[in-house]
């Protein structure tokens, strides 16, 4: 699915910015053909002019001189001094070809060289274009009175350097426009590759998210069910303990749903975050309160480490969201801690950040579990998965801290152990912000 998504998407934008491209070049090549042959026909007009000009004045006539502004490369000229022809080339194509030209004249406009019509000369010539061995020429008649008579005069102009400029401008954006369109289709496969990418991992995510979930209901459902199988046809005395049995499988299998729609709330950017002025100090002795007595029972040694501050720390924040993330900590530190260790909870002021801990004296942590156990439904081995824990305590603390602009890892503790971390930004005396909060 998701490379056949990729795949119409790279075309689409491909076809979709190839057309812009190809509609841009052809008004561009359009632009600069019109501008080329404009720019030819004035230096054409400007040539015969200088030509005209030269046999107005009379005198011998200087093909040299002529040569010298209507280029021979280009230019053909035949004169005719009152009906006697001077050819100017004395290449046969070129006679051949001002045959034809003449010919054209007399038979589609009635121009003849021999008896030109009178009042013809630089002001008004007879000029049109004629097609001659795939080359287009502009052609030119005109009449020259002079003291002498009268000269016509025939020009053809070989507008070859004009066509091989067009096909050569054709060429250069053909190569562009192509060399264009391969780096935009590997462009567009790289970019929706990348847009792609985070909705494919999302997808796979929730795939793994489902499967994980059906997983963990399946078994408190299954104990339940056989449970009340059980009680159904068990003595009256045992039916009190089947009971039990369900209702804290019961119990369980709502803290996963719990868990499972707070994670869903944070994914759909749901989740309400209640931010207010929150003091340390009074947060981590309502926390350390309900925590002692518990870590008392089994045998843990639960401390509080709290800075020496002048005035009571304040941090803009979600306060039972917080409260919420310390809990999860110390849950699983009580829950993984050896009876007789030692669990330390406190905070410290890092930079403009407020850094939280909760060390514990437990197994610790592999490396290579470091970065993963924030991942959803992840407990390790089978020496971590303790019943009442599905691995998604601390992906929610995680999302909690996200939400806060904060930041949360696990390192190892000095003389075995582990120690959580998490920041949040720092409160600003006067200011009703936190940095990078509100």
């Amino acid at each position: 699915m998701y490379k056949k998504l990729r795949r119409k998407m790279t075309l689409f934008c491909t076809a979709v910015t190839g057309i812009i491209l190809l509609a841009m070049t052809f008004a561009g090549l359009l632009a600069f053909k019109n501008l080329l042959e404009a720019n030819d026909a004035a230096v054409h007009d400007k040539d015969i002019n200088s030509v005209l000009t030269y046999l107005e004045n009379g005198g011998m006539i200087d093909y040299e001189k002529i040569s010298a502004v209507a280029d021979p490369r280009f230019y053909t000229i035949v004169l005719y001094e009152n009906g006697v022809s001077y050819t100017y080339s004395p290449e046969k194509e070129k006679q051949k070809l001002m045959e034809k030209v003449i010919q054209r004249a007399e038979n589609a406009y009635g121009f003849d060289v021999y008896d030109p019509p009178a009042g013809r000369g630089k002001e008004k010539p007879l000029e049109f274009s004629m097609k001659i061995n795939h080359t287009e020429h502009m052609i030119t008649f005109a009449t020259v009175p002079y003291r002498h008579g009268t000269f016509c005069v025939a020009v053809s102009y070989a507008r070859e350097t004009l066509n091989h400029q067009i096909w050569y401008l054709y060429l250069v954006f053909a190569v562009i426009d192509l060399t264009a369109l391969v780096l935009l289709l590997l462009f567009s496969w790289f970019y929706t590759g990348r847009m792609l990418s985070p909705i494919e991992n999302n997808r796979t995510k929730q795939m793994q998210f489902v499967a994980s979930a059906s997983h963990e209901l399946r078994s408190p459902l299954a104990v339940m069910l056989s449970s009340a199988d059980a009680m159904a046809v068990a003595d009256e005395e045992d039916r009190p303990g089947f009971h039990e049995m369900i209702k804290a499988e019961g119990q369980r299998m709502s803290r996963l749903v719990n868990d499972m729609l707070s994670l869903a709330s944070a994914d759909n950017q749901s989740w309400s975050m209640h931010f207010e002025k929150v003091s340390l100090d009074t947060l981590f002795s309502e926390v350390y309160g309900r925590y002692h007595m518990l870590a008392k029972k089994k045998g843990l040694k639960l401390h509080i480490s709290l800075p020496e501050c002048e005035e009571n720390p304040i941090v803009l924040c979600d306060g039972q969201r917080l409260e919420q993330v310390l809990d999860i900590l110390l849950d699983n530190a009580v829950s993984y801690t050896p009876q007789g260790g030692t669990i330390l909870l406190g905070y410290e002021k890092d930079g403009t950040k407020w850094k939280f801990f909760v060390a514990d004296s437990g197994p610790g942590i592999p490396d290579k579990w470091k970065e993963r156990i924030f991942d959803r439904f992840f407990r390790g081995d089978a020496s971590r998965k303790e019943k009442k824990h599905f691995g998604l305590g601390l992906s929610i603390a995680g999302e909690i801290v996200r939400l806060h602009k904060g930041k949360i890892w696990v390192e190892d503790r000095k003389g075995g152990g582990s120690v959580f971390y998490f920041t949040v930004p720092g409160y600003r005396n006067g200011s009703e912000k936190a940095d990078g909060l509100l």
